[in-house]
């Protein structure tokens, strides 16, 4: 009924009585009043109506463009998987290649008979040592950009982080015949809650990028608490700094503000500026921000470029140091300064007392000074240089009194396999490599009887116990290669193109350790990994992942699956060393 037609009728009664004459009817005008309310509340419903027809339509539409947001969401999730999956199968193609030529050059290096062959294959060597900084650099920064990464809580030993970086980069330096030195100051803590995969990741950048861009003298690592000052961050949190300083050209103060962006080429570029992809440095300034720190460059005041970080920290579970035994005395003596402070820290972290010096006299003071005192074995720490070069000037300061033994004397070389101890004219007690970075061996050398002083040699350890070592890998040359590396580590090797052959190989030999390959056509390493394991339950050996898949997700599914470790390809002479002696010859 229409509304008008609901009017009339309310109004009818009313309407019939005027027509007769008569007077209208008394509640016409409660009639009225019902009628206009009446009306009023049709209107609300028409207009309800009108509001729902809008809303379901808006829904509809809304529905539709959520439908197409959704479409466009999972159409792009799938490029992005596939890119992902393209550029990790590159990936792995490139480290595959990477591992052959890097291997390689690492076997000819130790076999080059002449100074021009290994001055040819030391550039291989870093050429191939750069791509592969490069490729890891594009993928990091791939992860960055689409929030990939994410910072890790949780407690580390901040010395664990700072001996593998500098052992990493070791032989890097040592081709170019510089000095790699850590100093770790000893009041900073080193149980600490954080992350310390990206710590290395910076670390090993910056250190990495000091080595390729100064062509001769030293890069130092620096890691201390900061002094207060009006520049340091508030001092409501703890806070870390580390620096990276060379002796390379230094950089211009104009240039030194877009260091740290990505693709910075200005023109009149900087020397340091000629090489790679331009992203080491915007990565370690995104994962530093991530971190909750700063990152900075400065030029050196005497010569090179320093980077400083400020990372905040915090003190993770503590765990007991090794400490010496107290009144030990030691003198360092070394033409280096870098060399004297690293040693003081590490003496000072032992709780040993010290000297340093430069001077064969002030050193022969200082000892004979000691002896006065009643130490009765005070500790020379020597460098190799200062040994050699000023090898009957000390012999002389160490013999000026009759009837008095020399001191022990800790002999600090670059190669230690090389030095012949019976040339020098005063007896050496042990000779450790240089630069000093673990407390631990200098604790050795201080402590125990001169006959068991003899330095760790990888390759000597490994040798006297020929491990039996099963390297799995379906790539021609990365197997070759990988087992060629463990026999000049001393190793014997067996080897498996599959995962198959690898099951059979272990039912049949005791492997002190497998690496396994993870990504293998068929039976994969992690599913080979599996079975191993059910087959030898309780005696399984130690698997490392050989891999050249380096996420944290990829490494998380390695400990998943049982393996113990990893080794990235292109495989380095180092890191298998390092396995050895974490797995097999743990000293």
């Amino acid at each position: 009924m229409q509304k008008s037609q609901v009017l009339l009728v309310l109004l009818n009664p009313w309407v019939i009585g005027a027509a007769e004459g008569g007077a209208a009817p008394a509640d016409a005008t409660a009639l009225l009043v019902a009628g206009a309310g009446l009306m009023v509340v049709l209107f609300l419903v028409w207009r309800n109506n009108q509001a729902e027809n809008r809303f379901h339509l808006d829904l509809t539409e809304e529905r539709e463009r959520t439908k197409e947001v959704t479409l466009e969401k999972d159409l792009l999730a799938r490029e992005n998987q596939s890119k992902s999956a393209m550029l990790a199968t590159l990936s792995r193609e490139i480290r595959a290649n990477l591992n052959g030529i890097m291997g390689s050059a690492d076997l000819l290096i130790d076999d080059a008979s002449n100074r021009l062959q290994r001055e040819y294959l030391t550039t291989l060597r870093s050429s191939a040592e750069a791509l592969h900084m490069s490729l890891n650099d594009v993928l990091d920064y791939a992860s960055i950009e689409t929030g990939r990464i994410h910072v890790a809580r949780e407690d580390f030993d901040l010395r664990q982080p700072l001996y593998e970086v500098i052992e990493q980069l070791l032989p890097l330096a040592s081709l170019k015949s510089l000095d790699l030195v850590l100093i770790l100051s000893p009041e900073v803590p080193v149980n600490l809650v954080g992350d310390r995969g990206r710590l290395r990741q910076i670390l090993l950048n910056l250190l990495s990028n000091a080595i390729t861009f100064t062509p001769s003298g030293r890069v130092v690592l620096r890691v201390e608490l900061p002094q207060r000052s009006g520049s340091t961050p508030p001092q409501s949190a703890s806070w870390l700094h580390l620096t990276v300083s060379d002796t390379g050209p230094e950089i211009p103060e104009e240039m030194q503000a877009g260091l740290f962006d990505r693709f910075t080429r200005p023109e009149g570029q900087s020397p340091r500026q000629t090489s790679g992809a331009g992203l080491g440095l915007a990565i370690c300034k995104r994962l530093v921000e991530l971190m909750g720190g700063q990152i900075g460059v400065r030029n050196a005041a005497d010569s090179g470029v320093e980077v400083w970080l400020m990372l905040p920290i915090s003190a993770g579970r503590r765990q007991p140091e090794p400490a010496a035994p107290s009144g030990l005395y030691a003198v360092v003596l070394d033409a280096e300064p870098v060399t004297r402070v690293a040693a003081s820290a590490i003496l000072t972290r032992l709780g040993i007392e010290q000297d340093t010096t430069d001077s064969v006299s002030d050193a022969g003071v200082l000892l004979r000074e000691a002896r006065k005192e009643g130490v009765s074995e005070p500790i020379l720490i020597l460098g190799d240089v200062v040994a050699r070069e000023q090898a009957v000037l000390l012999a002389e300061a160490l013999t000026t009194e009759p009837r008095v033994p020399y001191p022990r004397i800790i002999l600090l070389a670059k190669d230690p396999d090389a030095i012949a101890t019976a040339d020098f004219a005063f007896p050496v007690h042990a000779v450790l490599r240089k630069p000093l970075l673990r407390s631990e061996p200098v604790l050795r050398a201080i402590t125990e009887s001169s006959e068991s002083l003899v330095p760790f040699n990888f390759a000597a350890e490994a040798a006297r116990s020929q491990p039996m070592v099963l390297v799995v890998d379906d790539d021609d040359v990365s197997r070759s290669v990988t087992s060629k590396l463990l026999s000049r580590l001393g190793c014997r090797i067996e080897v498996s193109p599959t995962g198959e052959d690898a099951i059979a190989k272990v039912g049949r030999t005791p492997f002190d350790l497998i690496l396994m390959d993870c990504q293998m056509p068929g039976m994969d390493g992690f599913v080979a990994t599996d079975r191993i394991r059910a087959i030898l339950p309780g005696k399984c050996p130690p698997i490392v992942a050989l891999t050249a898949n380096t996420s944290p997700q990829d490494r998380e599914r390695c400990v998943a699956a049982g393996m113990c470790d990893f080794v990235d390809k292109p495989v380095r002479k180092f890191e298998l060393a390092r396995v050895l002696k974490r797995w097999v010859n743990k000293a």
